[in-house]
């Protein structure tokens, strides 16, 4: 599924095109994962993969997880200026998120 939405994705790799895209919202908090995955639909599997790993964390409500893999991928080399935006962005409303999530049952 995620593959599909870097597909469909691809034809909006223009910033201007990827800042229209709508926000998905976890536990009340609109978090910018649509304009993260454009953002980074023209990266290296190796960038392409950990991103899209944690948007499907977040679905899954694996918030931390999720922080996780997108703190290693803004500590990676070749970022561009608009991705290393993003990123931060997407950590800042993720760090919202977890303020905001219950606790999972089992956790």
């Amino acid at each position: 599924m995620c593959l599909a939405f870097l597909v469909v994705l691809g034809a909006c790799s223009k910033s201007s095109e990827a800042d229209k895209l709508p926000s998905m919202e976890f536990e009340g908090v609109k978090v910018d994962t649509p304009q993260l995955m454009a953002a980074f639909v023209e990266a290296s599997p190796e960038l392409q993969k950990p991103v899209s790993d944690a948007v499907t964390n977040m679905r899954y409500r694996k918030y931390l997880e999720a922080m996780k893999g997108l703190d290693a991928v803004l500590k990676s080399p070749g970022l561009n200026e608009q991705q290393k935006k993003l990123l931060t962005q997407v950590l800042d409303q993720l760090k919202e998120v977890l303020g905001k999530a219950s606790p999972r049952p089992g956790q």
